[in-house]
């Protein structure tokens, strides 16, 4: 009967925290970021080792251009699930907001160890090596990335690259 009792309140407890974290992926449709960041904040409450909903808190905060906040929780959805490029591709974008070129190349780095396919993540980590005067380094990346079909490398490639 304990048993029951506890694997029924596990359930409860699970379920209202996906309630939570359902709510705030609505209002993230609905561009309503304060709103979406309080319910992953309680849904985090409930089940503090789950690294996609402090992967969605870190979309909501950096939304609001809450920065620090959002690489703050992406570093702890990394410690939870170091696996995912997407975590390591956000806080790189994330970095680069703040200005941090150096860090931003490091997760953009690891994000495309982890999916070598997303053409986006070479073209930033080619505007953060743009940033640190890295122009060949840069020309490569916005090179693959073309290939891989980024559109947004082509003016770069164009202007800046030796074919």
């Amino acid at each position: 009967m304990i048993r029951l009792f506890a694997s029924l309140f596990a359930l409860f407890f699970l379920s209202s925290c996906m309630l939570q974290y359902a709510a705030g992926l609505t209002q993230i449709q609905q561009e309503k970021y304060k709103e979406a960041t309080y319910n992953f904040s309680v849904a985090l409450t409930k089940d503090p080792k789950n690294p996609e909903i402090y992967f969605a808190r870190a979309f909501s905060r950096g939304s609001m251009e809450e920065y620090s906040g959002a690489i703050s929780d992406l570093t702890k959805a990394i410690r939870l699930d170091s696996t995912n490029a997407d975590y390591y591709f956000y806080r790189g974008y994330f970095k680069s907001k703040l200005g941090n070129d150096k860090g931003a190349i490091k997760d953009f780095s690891k994000s495309i160890i982890r999916y070598p396919y997303y053409g986006e993540t070479y073209y930033n980590r080619g505007i953060n090596l743009l940033h640190l005067g890295l122009i060949d380094d840069a020309c490569l990346d916005f090179k693959t990335a073309i290939e891989l079909g980024d559109t947004l490398s082509l003016k770069y490639q164009a202007s800046l690259c030796k074919e």
